[in-house]
């Protein structure tokens, strides 16, 4: 094994953080890196992401520098699945596994952090090779295959929501619960009072880092069919591009006041003024969820890898934070109109919803992975 030299800079942090290819993979290491920065500004980090859009979408919105962040599109992914398109992809793997190494060894990073899914597999191989100190980062309920795999070369294995104790046993590395890191300016919602978040009257909605078809023909059916919308309430809806034009003409058919968005880049702000939020359920969104305390309406991604949406989606329904919405069901659209139905014209349910999602807030938890990283970091001296 080849072992690359560390820096030694007293607190600064030089990180390396590998994997992309959704919102929910990059936001999280944005949010880690917000920290290191609010600790020590000389930190710097080296992000290898995939080559979909959305990566260099949300890294290039973080506020970061292009001193303070280095930024290689390395992993190419693919949504294909089989034996097949598997040995396709090892070509591909084989590139961005030497195209990793250099980048790693030019850097010279302290620690390196893996983001989960394929894209970071490459990076996280490359690491080991190198003898540089690995925290990988999980953020769903139910864990998935590329951080099983690569649990045993690291260090120590940071989950964001609760995983059941069946999934970790025989995990190949220590772990520890810390919730999901948000950014810092969504981090701070969750110091306001669920009280106050009532007198707001707009309905968020969410389609994920890239948009979402089911969730916007559920919605725009819901409302085209004549589920009817208080006039003093409007809607915030992020569709992705493909949908922009024909769900904004659907909302002006129907009378409804709606700002319709391809990508939202100020989530604080979009969450700040919501009140009822409609979405996937990624790990990530549903820890900004609770930070802002707003009572949602959860419809899964049912092509997630191992349904990991759909395992994330009834945590928060058994808690009574959430409802869930199948989007394959034959019912969705009417299962959907009666649960917006219920948050509008009943306050109760409202607020015990509001107080349900906000216990799974931790606004604390990229402090707390900073402090792990270090001492993951030290574990090489």
């Amino acid at each position: 094994m080849n072992t690359v030299g560390h820096s030694k800079h007293g607190n600064s942090l030089r990180v390396a953080f590998v994997g992309g290819g959704s919102g929910g993979h990059i936001f999280p290491a944005v949010a880690i890196a917000q920290e290191l920065l609010r600790q020590d500004p000389k930190s710097c980090f080296l992000f290898l992401t995939s080559h979909r859009v959305v990566d260099q979408q949300v890294l290039g919105t973080s506020g970061l520098s292009e001193i303070e962040a280095q930024v290689v599109p390395y992993a190419s992914l693919s949504s294909k699945r089989g034996l097949w398109n598997s040995a396709m992809r090892l070509p591909s793997l084989w590139r961005s596994l030497r195209q990793a190494r250099r980048c790693l060894k030019a850097f010279r990073p302290d620690v390196v952090v893996g983001l989960g899914a394929l894209a970071s597999v490459p990076g996280v191989v490359a690491a080991n090779r190198l003898g540089l100190p690995l925290m990988l980062l999980e953020q769903n309920c139910l864990p998935g295959r590329a951080t099983k795999r690569l649990a045993r070369h690291a260090k120590l294995t940071v989950c964001g929501l609760p995983v059941a104790k069946d999934c970790l046993q025989n995990w190949a590395s220590p772990v520890q619960t810390c919730g999901s890191p948000v950014r810092v300016g969504i981090r701070e919602l969750a110091a306001i009072p669920v009280g106050a978040i009532p007198e707001r009257k707009r309905i968020l909605i969410l389609g994920g880092s890239q948009g979402s078809h089911a969730v916007n023909q559920i919605v725009a059916t819901a409302f085209g069919e004549g589920l009817k919308l208080p006039s003093e309430w409007d809607i915030v809806h992020q569709t992705g591009e493909p949908q922009v034009a024909a769900i904004r003409d659907q909302y002006c058919r129907c009378g409804i006041v709606a700002r319709v968005e391809a990508f939202l880049s100020d989530m604080q702000a979009e969450l700040a003024a919501a009140s009822i939020a409609v979405s996937r359920s990624g790990a990530v969104t549903i820890q900004e969820l609770a930070c802002a305390g707003v009572p949602s309406i959860l419809i899964p991604l049912s092509t997630a890898a191992d349904h990991h949406q759909l395992f994330n989606a009834r945590l928060l329904e058994n808690a009574g934070a959430a409802f869930l919405i199948a989007e394959k069901h034959l019912d969705a659209v009417s299962t959907f109109r009666a649960s917006l139905e219920s948050l509008l014209s009943n306050p109760d349910v409202w607020q015990r919803m509001a107080q349900a999602i906000r216990s799974f807030a931790a606004p604390n938890a990229a402090l707390e992975i900073v402090g792990l990283l270090r001492d993951v970091a030290r574990s090489k001296d």
